[in-house]
Parts: C-alpha cells; structure tokens; sequence
C-alpha cells in the first residue's frame, strides 16, 4: 500500500500543476495563435544597440511600460517566414530573448495579452 501512495502523492502534487510560469525574459507563455514546425528564420543581427533602437523606435514598439530588446517580423502572407531582430550576440549575448523570439515563428503572438516586465 505504501508503494502505492507515494506515486498517487507525487502526481496530485505535480501532475495538475497547470500554474503560468515566468521565463527569465520577464514573460509567461500564453495562448498559441498557430504552431508552425516547419519555418524558414532570417535574423537581423545588430551591431549596436543604438542602431537596434533605432529600427525599435522607427517602428514604434516602444510602450510606456516595455523596453524592446528583440523584436520578431511575422509575415501574413507566409506565416512559415519569420524575421528575427536582435542584438548580435558577439557584442551583446541575451540567450533568454533569442529563445524568446524563435518562439513567435513557430507559435506566433502568445503574449500579445500577457502583461509584460
């Protein structure tokens, strides 16, 4: 009986635990609008966060609340093609926002109502 228990235990304890989690870019993933897992990426790669700012601020993606540090390009008419925007990671090396921005072309805008850092 005793063997039986702890397995019961373990999964009422950590089987359901359907609870958002916060990655360490600041963001909880939420509601995937597509899953693509066959894309084609093209990366941007910036040698200086003024130039990076720059192409932000010339896009207007700045918020009052948000400071971009990678952005993503997603294309409605080949939702396969994305475009992601960042900092070289010669000059500047932010693993969390890569991983963070691959995931908007595979599942699209899955935080666009997640309140954000």
């Amino acid at each position: 009986m005793k063997k039986l228990l702890i397995p019961i235990v373990a999964l009422l304890l950590f089987g359901c635990d359907q609870t958002p989690r916060t990655g360490a870019d600041g963001y909880q993933f939420g509601e995937k609008q597509y899953t693509q897992t066959k894309i084609s990426v093209e990366l941007v790669l910036y040698p200086t966060r003024e130039e990076l700012d720059r192409e932000i601020n010339r896009r207007k993606l700045n918020t009052e609340t948000t400071r971009v540090v990678a952005f993503t390009s997603l294309y409605k008419d080949d939702p396969t093609r994305c475009t992601i925007h960042m900092m070289d990671p010669a000059v500047e090396y932010a693993p969390e926002f890569v991983g963070h921005e691959f995931l908007h072309c595979v599942y699209g805008q899955w935080h666009k109502n997640n309140k954000s850092r």
